[in-house]
């Protein structure tokens, strides 16, 4: 019963939020932080377990936990959870990131507050039911029904800012949000069954089960046409240029803590299912698309970044950036390197915390400032303490600077797809000068530009003890992960290993 846990505790969490609610309206963000923190304390309690589950045999991945029960037998449905290395560093990103919300919503959320941590435990729950899945439909039903609590989310507390009625662009951006997660969702279930049903083909067994799934037997055209569903619904959610639309609208319009559960919670399941599902499944087809796929990588990186420039907004123009972080990851994985794989592993991380720093940094600005828009800011630095200094070190870190986390995982995926992709890699590394140039150019027009005549920002206060917290135990924790990597990357190393095997086969097969 450990794994369940993980998805029931933050469910019912939600619900007294909403209900205790009405005794004490403090009560709901006591009840969202206890819960997240004993979350993640249990998350990493899991790296110091013994495995609960037999020896590994031919026919079986090696899950370090598992529980399974019946669910609906006569589809062969089950409620089968499963962990390796891999499943627990997501559980534990999402619990300390999920602590993190906690705190950056603390005084900023005014109404429903109760409802609000129903909404933000849910998708916290939801999150780790897919990280835990192994059942496809189970992880089907969590891929959807994780689209609720952040659509209401963002419809209830979007951004506001005074002056300007902006609930009709919000709403716009929550609906763009729903019908492309939607369309994700309807083509992962039509591939799904399309894989059950070939595999009940060939075997007369009616299974949802990723440890028999895994072992369908599929002619090269079919595993093709399966593959690129699985493959479309996950890039929607990365997302990856040309499905990525959806992405800057809602971050500019959502709350400051819809946005760290978006980029370092949402986004990241859409990463790890890739890795679970795409190249585990498919190896063959994938294999014979890699080179496609990967390039469709580069041209996510360029795009997003070019496109950054043009931007305003500061929440905007952070989400193109993050965008360019998917490509490379995208790269990586159909790279099939080991030294690449173990880099997604620290950029998923790393990325998922320097940019949710950033987010919340930018909070802070807006709550000062009234505004994220670049061109009504201009000579923050000697207004503001603390900010400025947190701002340049997470925005020079989501460059990968060395030192950080970010820097270690972005030299291991270009070292990696290097052995096997020197022009891909060489092209992909001017991306970097790129990056660099529009983040000082962001940095250079917040703080050190001139001031705003409309603005008078001589009444800013200093940040609080919680804010200042927040983004210092975020920046310790990068610079743990950059300057002891191999804390991620010896756990997570059997976990990559297996995957890398069943699909590096076919690459090295293929590129021969």
């Amino acid at each position: 019963m450990l794994l369940p846990i993980f998805i029931i505790v933050p469910f019912l969490g939600g619900i007294f939020c909403w209900i205790f609610e009405k005794y004490y309206v403090k009560i709901s963000h006591y009840i969202s932080l206890i819960l997240m923190v004993s979350m993640l304390i249990l998350s990493v309690s899991l790296l110091f377990q013994n495995s609960v589950v037999s020896l590994r045999s031919f026919y079986e991945p090696n899950w370090d936990f598992e529980y399974k029960s019946d669910w609906i037998p006569r589809f062969g449905i089950a409620f089968h959870l499963a962990a390796d290395k891999l499943s627990i560093i997501m559980l534990i990103l999402t619990s300390f990131l999920g602590v993190i919300s906690t705190l950056c919503s603390w005084d900023k959320i005014k109404k429903n507050i109760g409802f609000f941590y129903l909404n933000l435990l849910w998708i916290l729950s939801f999150s780790m039911g897919i990280f835990l899945s192994i059942d496809l439909f189970l992880f089907f039903f969590f891929w959807e029904i994780v689209i609720f609590p952040t659509y209401f989310m963002m419809i209830f507390w979007g951004r506001e800012e005074n002056g300007k009625n902006v609930f009709s662009k919000r709403f716009s951006a929550a609906n763009k949000f729903f019908m492309y997660s939607q369309c994700s969702g309807l083509i992962l279930l039509f591939s799904i069954l399309f894989l059950v049903h070939a595999n009940y083909a060939s075997t007369h067994i009616l299974s949802f089960d990723y440890n028999v799934l895994r072992y369908t037997t599929l002619n090269f055209f079919l595993e093709i046409f399966i593959m690129i569903g699985f493959f479309l619904s996950f890039c929607i959610k990365i997302p990856i240029v040309p499905f990525h639309g959806w992405l800057p609208d809602f971050h500019t319009f959502s709350p400051i803590v819809g946005s760290l559960d978006i980029l370092g919670i949402l986004i990241k399941t859409a990463v790890y299912a890739l890795l679970r599902f795409n190249v585990v499944f498919f190896p063959h087809s994938s294999s014979s698309f890699s080179s496609i796929f990967m390039w469709l990588g580069v041209i996510t990186v360029f795009y997003s970044l070019f496109v950054a420039f043009s931007q305003t907004d500061i929440k905007r123009l952070i989400s193109y950036i993050s965008i360019s972080h998917a490509g490379f990851i995208l790269i990586a994985i159909y790279s099939a390197d080991k030294i690449a794989y173990q880099g997604i592993v620290l950029q998923i991380v790393s990325c998922a915390l320097s940019t949710a720093a950033l987010y919340c940094l930018v909070g802070q600005l807006f709550k000062y400032t009234n505004t994220c828009d670049i061109r009504n800011m201009g000579g923050l630095w000697s207004k503001i303490n603390w900010i400025p200094g947190f701002f340049l070190f997470f925005s020079f870190a989501n460059l990968g600077i060395p030192g950080t986390g970010n820097f270690v995982g972005e030299f291991m995926i270009l070292l990696g797809t290097f052995n096997n992709n020197s022009f891909l890699v060489g092209i992909s590394s001017f991306s970097l000068i790129i990056s660099a140039l529009c983040s000082l150019i962001m940095v250079q027009k917040i703080y050190f530009g001139s001031c705003s005549q409309n603005k008078n920002f001589n009444s800013i206060q200093n940040l609080s003890l919680r804010e200042i917290l927040i983004s210092f135990s975020l920046l310790v924790t990068l610079i743990f992960i950059g300057l002891y990597p191999n804390i991620i990357l010896n756990i997570s190393e059997l976990p990559l290993n297996d995957i890398r095997a069943t699909f590096s086969n076919f690459i090295l097969t293929t590129r021969l």
